[in-house]
């Protein structure tokens, strides 16, 4: 009976601790590369409050899919010039996620990958567009993998 006491107190712990909304420096919502125009993109990323990923059609023209690569982001952090890193899954690797705030629904992404002996770093930087500003077909990936955000 104790055992499954413990149990039980360990699960509802880690419960309330996923169930937690991130802090991070930019806000909810569907964002893209900023030389994308939002009514036609067919690629972006997701930060829903909880989770931050890619979310995309593929194939000639955006024809196939959607595909979402969502993942829970467990732990964020301030590092240099700005920028908050996300941690996935409990584990901080050599390689790194870092968003950072560029004024009004704009951002700078940096990707750094771990490559023979250096990191290498790849920066994007993007825009947030608003649901009501999408394709109906990129809206209706929202609804499906980010429904929180689907809001006009």
């Amino acid at each position: 009976m104790r055992e499954w006491i413990l149990a039980l107190a360990a699960m509802a712990g880690s419960v309330s601790a996923t169930a937690q909304t991130i802090s991070m420096p930019i806000d909810r919502g569907f964002w893209t590369n900023a030389t994308e125009k939002c009514a036609s993109v067919h690629h972006g990323y997701v930060f829903d409050g909880k989770r931050w990923g890619a979310l995309y059609y593929y194939g000639p023209g955006g024809s196939m899919g959607p595909a979402a690569e969502l993942e829970p982001i467990t732990q964020t952090r301030a590092v240099d010039d700005g920028f908050t890193q996300m941690q996935f899954g409990g584990y901080d690797g050599a390689g790194y996620f870092r968003v950072k705030p560029l004024g009004q629904d704009r951002a700078l992404y940096r990707v750094g990958a771990p490559f023979r002996d250096e990191i290498q770093e790849t920066d994007e930087t993007l825009i947030r567009c608003s649901f009501a500003s999408l394709s109906p077909k990129m809206q209706a990936a929202l609804r499906r993998h980010a429904p929180g955000l689907a809001v006009r």
